[in-house]
């Protein structure tokens, strides 16, 4: 092969990396727009001390912003935690989600008596409230080219009123708010 035809197919060969690199990009959907419409917590119990139980109940709104792309999520883990301390997990299954379309997710994140918060005794002691941080793990698909992207998304310094006697509950303090994606 001659020196000009090997420059040449070197030549073409960067274009069409070029227009594959810029079509994926074109093509890159916008990741979910995710809100924290609700956080309730039923058979709140408060040990003395550090140790809490209860049932959190989390609502969310996972809305697909894009006009084309449907997106193919696995199953979401959905974390509670009291500053950087961890108090429980749960899972979500998988779902597909069309594009514009808004999916509620509903879950129960379980505390049992052994869950330590450390700091919250006081607190409960000094406020009716505490903040929490809620974060939603997953990897979404689309079609295009079959890509895939793990997400995080973060709902931080959520204040939680809570009722501290046996069998108490609590709710969200204000409204509904949007979370952090990435």
């Amino acid at each position: 092969m001659s020196r000009t035809m090997a420059a040449f197919v070197i030549f073409i060969g960067l274009v069409a990396t070029a227009i594959f690199l810029v079509l994926i990009l074109l093509c890159s959907p916008d990741f979910p727009e995710v809100t924290l419409a609700s956080l309730t917590v039923t058979k709140f119990n408060s040990t003395g001390g550090d140790h809490i139980s209860g049932h959190w109940n989390l609502q969310f709104q996972v809305l697909n912003p894009n006009l084309e792309t449907d997106f193919f999520y696995e199953d979401f883990c959905c974390s509670v935690y009291h500053g950087k301390n961890l108090l429980a997990s749960t899972v979500f299954p998988r779902f597909v989600q069309k594009a514009r379309e808004t999916t509620p997710i509903n879950v129960t994140v379980y505390l049992t008596q052994e869950t330590s918060a450390i700091g919250i005794g006081n607190d409960l002691t000094n406020n009716d409230f505490a903040e929490f941080d809620v974060k939603l793990t997953t990897i979404i698909k689309w079609s295009v080219l079959s890509l895939s992207s793990d997400i995080t998304i973060s709902c931080d310094d959520v204040a939680v009123g809570l009722l501290h006697t046996v069998g108490g509950h609590g709710k969200m303090i204000g409204p509904a708010r949007k979370c952090k994606v990435s």
